[in-house]
């Protein structure tokens, strides 16, 4: 439901509802060509069978058509006409049916009215017999969605002929089929894919169908018909790794698929409920018309944990007054503060575009009106399997774990001393700083998913960056140990891109002989890892750089310190892509010595922090004459991701700091 309010003729709303109660409407098709229709109010829980509609509401313009009714008339959205249209002449409804239609059937005029609907938003789907999704007519001006339907339904019958049909990829890839193709890309490029509220629509009801045109296709067909073109996108001896999804553009195959993943996690009787935070993050390229929506629109789908954070929808509060609420009341729930690793990236400086000091959050609050080019399941460090009330969309045959981030440990969490300022600007945190970073790596060529503008205004800023202080030696590395730290820092010391499990130890020999075949100038080497090589073969650590560092330690020298059993070479491959490319982080290294991942917009100087209410350490910058700090984002500290800090704490080799937000 998008927020707009209807022009109402006479008062057809005359009789009101509430969080209870609902409105329903027959609608059918007079003489004339007009629509006619029958307003009704209906106890939610004993209301008769009634369909529902999710549409796009479009451009809130004036509409010459309305809906005549006993007590006046309802304007239409010129978007809603054609569906209208469809359902008074299909033969699969009749003018006897009860309809719940948003724009139709709340009274937006009246704020109150609009709150205690959307608080039932979720109910009102779940209770409807049938959801009728309405992307459209098939031919829309320069989007032709002929055969798409058609086409969907015959591939939602393949999904299991990929395993024995070997040539039904190449058939389907081939010019034969490139209409059908071009059909489907502009049918799942259709606005409604992307609007925040029809998530939950696609979701909540116990039947839906999606309309183009007369055409239709059911929920279930069209998840079938979604994996074929997963299968189908891939080559034979690629499946399990990411490629380019060519058949269909990228964002409009994400936009889809995502909602069949999410969709299996809300049926799945192995699931939990949805965290809010995973939603919120995984909605980052979906639009809204009032952002304080992209909380409201997932009421239904949140645990009632996270339902118990949001409270009751209300439309009065500004929208950065509601982020930072949200936070606080995260805390709250869950003593945690993980949420703020999500400013790194749903902040002010993380968009395409800088929308200004006026209306942006503080640097501690995710700002989740920012537009995400992709949905990644596990976009952040803070999004590990490990934390539930994070959550992420990892394919529910992925739910095991074994592995955890908990920078701070179980002691010193104890010890947060978390304070939210009145005003919600500030916030106060104990925690210690790590180190500052001196140096920072290179990203040029390895074609990043960093999309801030404050990247793009200097694109040197992806170069190697050192500091002009000297680097202690404070902290000493043997040579197979600083080849471990920089492998491992790399992965982040996972073994898979859901953060379930720890880097297995071979993957530093992988490591380090992708480096030996880019010394080498082997042709063989990934496009992405020599582009990383070639920028950051120079980068200082300590006494050695890079390029130095590999050629003093040879593969055959190596193998003896790590263990070389492993079934799949390319896994490494695949964990570094997903750190430096697809996460755009970068190598830093700092005045001691340490060694990790830090955001791209991190700078020398910047303070490698552990806080103690947050279990990934973070990158945070000194800013104005009073100590205050930004969050840049999470980091990934070699050596200090499981409470080692405690160990420095309890030695007095470090002090606590109480660090003040901003």
């Amino acid at each position: 439901m998008d927020a707009a309010s209807n022009e109402i003729s006479s008062n057809p709303y005359r009789e009101g509802v509430n969080s209870s109660s609902i409105r329903l409407l027959r609608i059918s098709t007079s003489r004339d060509g007009g629509f006619s229709g029958f307003l009704k109010v209906f106890p939610l829980a004993d209301a008769p069978p009634f369909y529902s509609a999710s549409y796009t509401w479009g451009k809130n313009t004036p509409s010459n058509t309305t809906i005549r009714l006993r007590a006046g008339s309802l304007p239409v959205l010129p978007s809603l006409v054609p569906f209208l249209r469809m359902v008074t002449e299909h033969v699969d409804f009749s003018d006897r049916d009860w309809w719940w239609i948003d724009s139709l059937c709340i009274n937006l005029a009246d704020s109150q009215e609009r709150e205690k609907q959307v608080r039932i938003m979720a109910d009102i789907y779940k209770k409807s017999k049938r959801t009728i999704i309405w992307l459209g007519e098939e031919q829309e001006e320069g989007s032709s969605c002929a055969g798409a339907i058609e086409f969907m339904l015959y591939l939602s019958t393949l999904s299991l002929a990929f395993d024995y049909h070997q040539n039904l990829r190449q058939i389907l890839r081939g010019p034969n089929f490139s209409q059908e193709w071009a059909a489907v890309g502009n049918m799942l490029a259709r606005p409604w894919w992307s609007r925040v509220w029809t998530l939950q629509e696609f979701i909540l009801p116990r039947e839906a169908k999606i309309c183009c045109g007369s055409h239709n296709i059911s929920r279930g067909k069209f998840k079938s018909a979604m994996y074929s073109i997963f299968l189908c996108s891939k080559l034979a001896h690629d499946i399990g790794h990411d490629i380019g999804h060519d058949l269909v553009p990228r964002p409009a195959l994400d936009a889809a698929f995502n909602r069949r993943r999410i969709h299996q996690w809300h049926t799945s009787p192995q699931s939990r409920r949805m965290s809010l935070v995973a939603l919120l993050a995984y909605l980052g390229n979906q639009s809204a018309s009032d952002h304080r929506d992209r909380i409201y629109s997932v009421l239904g789908l949140m645990t009632a944990r996270d339902r118990k954070i949001v409270g009751n929808p209300e439309y009065t509060t500004s929208v950065q007054q509601q982020f930072a609420k949200l936070v606080r009341s995260f805390w709250n729930e869950y003593q945690s503060l993980d949420i703020i690793c999500f400013s790194h990236l749903f902040g002010r400086y993380c968009g395409s575009v800088d929308t200004g000091a006026e209306t942006a959050v503080p640097s501690w609050t995710p700002d989740w009106r920012v537009y995400t080019d992709f949905a990644s399941p596990v976009p952040l460090m803070a999004s590990q399997s490990a934390s539930e009330h994070i959550g992420n969309f990892r394919p529910l045959y992925s739910a095991k774990w074994k592995a955890i981030y908990y920078a701070p440990g179980p002691q010193l969490r104890q010890y947060a001393n978390v304070r939210f300022h009145t005003n919600l600007k500030e916030i106060m945190c104990d925690g210690v700083i790590i180190d500052t970073i001196d140096a920072l790596g290179a990203l040029e060529g390895c074609e990043p998913r960093c999309c801030s503008f404050k990247c793009k205004e200097d694109r040197r800023v992806h170069s190697i960056i050192h500091s002009t202080q000297e680097m202690t030696d404070a902290y000493a590395w043997e040579l197979t140990g600083l080849l471990d730290a920089i492998a491992r820092s790399l992965v982040l010391d996972r073994q898979d891109k859901y953060l379930r499990f720890e880097a297995p130890e071979h993957y530093v020999l992988d490591f380090l002989s992708l480096c030996h075949a880019c010394m080498n100038a082997e042709s063989t080497v990934d496009a992405t890892f020599s582009a990383w090589f070639r920028g950051n073969s120079k980068l200082q650590f300590g006494d050695y750089t890079l390029e130095s560092l590999i050629k003093a330690i040879s593969p055959e020298n190596a193998s003896s310190a790590f263990k070389t059993q492993y079934d799949d070479a390319d896994a490494f491959l695949s964990r570094f892509q997903d750190t430096v490319k697809k996460k755009s982080r970068r190598m830093m290294v700092t005045n001691d010595g340490y060694v990790g991942m830090a955001p791209c917009r991190a700078r020398p100087g910047d303070a490698a922090v552990v806080l103690f209410g947050c279990s990934i350490p973070l990158i945070l910058r000194r800013v104005g004459t009073r100590e205050a700090w930004q969050v840049i984002g999470e980091a990934y500290v070699h050596g200090f991701m499981n409470g080692e800090v405690n160990e420095r704490v309890q030695e007095d080799e470090t002090e606590i700091y109480p660090f003040r937000l901003v």
